[in-house]
């Protein structure tokens, strides 16, 4: 699929897209790391993390073991939804903007689009 056809499709036809969190990861750090969206998207994922970290830390010297072990996976499964969420929602974003990006993002198969049958 073409970059115009990905266009025309994502304005009139429900989409599917399957992305590679981790590839995505990588394409967005070497070609991306400059443009502002994604430099604020990470500092949100680090400030979340120190943020997760922290309570975990002092959670420990407040509460019982088990149950702050419970708390700290919960907050990192939390945060691990969110990176991901997160670095689809600015891949795709990047890929409605640029034409490259595009064919660099579904040629690495960080990115593959289909077209949703079971739309209600």
């Amino acid at each position: 699929m073409s970059h115009d056809q990905f266009i025309s499709a994502y304005e009139t036809v429900p989409l599917g897209f399957l992305i590679s969190t981790p590839k995505t990861l990588q394409i967005l750090l070497v070609h991306k790391i400059r443009d502002t969206r994604f430099q604020s998207l990470l500092i949100n994922w680090a400030c979340t993390l120190f943020a997760v970290l922290g309570t975990g830390m002092w959670g420990f010297s407040l509460m019982p073991v088990f149950l702050v072990v419970g708390v700290v996976a919960e907050g990192v499964f939390l945060f691990l939804l969110v990176l991901c969420v997160g670095a689809g929602d600015i891949l795709l974003i990047f890929a409605l903007e640029d034409e490259r990006f595009f064919e660099l993002a579904t040629r690495c198969h960080a990115l593959s689009i289909f077209e949703d049958t079971e739309f209600l």
